[in-house]
């Protein structure tokens, strides 16, 4: 019997099998252009990220550099536009750009005033023909070290200085007392005194962060302690009641490595006061204590390391401090017959009394600044802050004056036509005076601080204090 067999043919819809083939691979096509898509998008994203990063670090590396020309020599800042070679272990401005790899950096260096420049640092680059790309960074740089040529400091008030702030201290260790203070950004000197010849003399402040002050040297020179500060160039000098040392000189290139690079022993043992080194020039005066057989002392610092003396005069007081401006160095003192003393040091190797000037007060003068274009600021002990009209040493005269209630140990003044004063009244230790009207003086601000204040400088829209305390330091700013 043979068996019979049906074929069966399967049914097929050749263009709906097509048409899904097609589809499937459209949907393939597009979802691996979009992973690609993506996948290099992120990859240029990630590129540009890596670049603006690159850029950034190399704009930062440019202010860096500024910076360090400036502390190398501030007449290096010569305005426009500048490239930057490291060499022989120190940056310099090299031709009018730089180029790293796809980078191109321009450092450009512009004049605000005498003590101030504008430092900006442009990165440019170009990812393709059609991107370009920049990044800018922008500093102002001020000559911290120079001390004034004439005037009060050009550097730039900001902020409300009417209401004052403290925003950071420093202790400087029990038994020790503040008696001045020296600013060489972001260090900062504060010499001291204590009944111990063990305590440390000088101590430096890194206020990177102002909020918190780093000690990172401490310097003990012996018994008598440091009575005040003045930083010139790399150098800082001191004037010390140690009875071998009357005038010190630190190296101060790399102030955490501060070291003492020499030192003066006067004849006598008169402590010495005050001190001022005299700009554009290798000579420094020294103050000495009334009962000192020349209470004036002009010393010849070419070699730091062995000053030796020029000249000296004899005044009859305690010389407590020194200004310079206009090529006149001006000291104040005790002496009941005159209270200011005037030098021409238009040649400092042969300094040249010219004039002294009675201000009729019956107190010490204790501290002097000047303000241009002829005004001396005076503080003393008998409480008041005086404006003394000086442009003509022949023809001194008191302008006004001002109570403070408190004896006026330090004066700094700023243009904007505020004086910052370092005094001893007790409920105001910190007084902030409106000078812009040198016959009517009138008081902007204070503050009440724990003691009363010794020594001040300003840096950095900040007030720098000493205080007679351990707790010494005190960080003064604007709201």
């Amino acid at each position: 019997m043979k068996l019979k067999t049906k074929n069966y043919k399967l049914k097929t819809n050749d263009g709906q099998s097509l048409v899904e083939i097609l589809a499937a691979m459209a949907i393939f096509v597009i979802t691996s252009a979009a992973a690609i898509f993506l996948f290099f998008g992120g990859q240029s994203l990630s590129v540009d990220s890596f670049n603006s990063q690159l850029a950034l670090e190399r704009a930062s590396e440019g202010l860096e550099a500024a910076r360090s020309i400036k502390e190398r020599n501030w007449d290096e800042l010569t305005e426009g536009e500048h490239g930057l070679i490291f060499i022989g272990g120190q940056w310099q401005f090299s031709g009018d750009s730089d180029v790293k790899d796809i980078f191109t950096r321009k450092v450009n260096i512009s004049t605000i005033n005498a003590n101030t420049k504008k430092a900006s640092t442009t990165i440019t680059w170009q990812t393709d023909p059609a991107r370009a790309q920049k990044v800018e960074l922008v500093e102002q740089l001020t000559n911290w070290k120079n001390p004034l040529v004439g005037g009060c400091g050009a550097d730039l008030l900001s902020g409300n200085w009417a209401s004052p702030q403290v925003i950071g201290s420093a202790d400087i260790g029990p038994g020790n007392e503040g008696t001045d203070v020296a600013v060489k950004l972001p260090y900062v000197f504060v010499s001291a005194t204590a009944s111990s010849g063990s305590k440390p003399d000088l101590l430096v402040f890194n206020v990177g962060n102002p909020a918190a002050p780093a000690l990172v040297r401490q310097i003990d020179i012996g018994s008598g302690g440091i009575s005040a500060l003045f930083l010139k160039d790399n150098y800082l000098y001191a004037a010390s009641s140690n009875d071998s040392r009357e005038l010190a000189i630190f190296n101060i290139v790399d102030p955490p490595n501060t070291s003492e690079a020499g030192f003066l022993n006067l004849s006598g043992s008169a402590d010495a006061l005050s001190v001022l080194a005299i700009p554009n020039s290798n000579v420094a005066a020294v103050g000495r204590k009334d009962g000192a057989s020349y209470e004036i002392v002009f010393v010849d610092v070419s070699n730091p390391g062995l000053p030796g003396i020029i000249s000296q005069t004899a005044v009859g007081g305690d010389v407590n401090d020194f200004t310079y401006a206009n090529r006149k160095l001006y000291a104040v003192s005790e002496d009941s017959d005159d209270d200011i003393w005037v030098f021409d040091v238009i040649n400092p190797l042969t300094p040249n009394l010219i004039g002294t000037h009675d201000l009729r007060d019956g107190a010490e003068d204790i501290s002097v600044s000047f303000q241009l274009p002829g005004d001396l600021l005076v503080g003393n002990e008998g409480n008041k802050f005086i404006v003394v009209g000086a442009t003509t040493t022949d023809q001194m005269y008191i302008r006004s004056s001002f109570s403070t209630n408190g004896d006026v140990n330090d004066i700094v003044c700023v243009t904007g036509n505020l004086a910052f004063l370092a005094t001893a009244n007790s409920t105001k230790e910190f007084i902030i005076l409106n000078i812009a009207n040198p016959d009517s003086i009138t008081e902007y601000a204070s503050l009440n601080l724990p003691q009363l204040g010794t020594g001040i400088d300003f840096a950095d829209n900040k007030i720098f204090m000493s205080i007679r305390s351990n707790d010494a330091l005190r960080i003064i700013t604007s709201q």
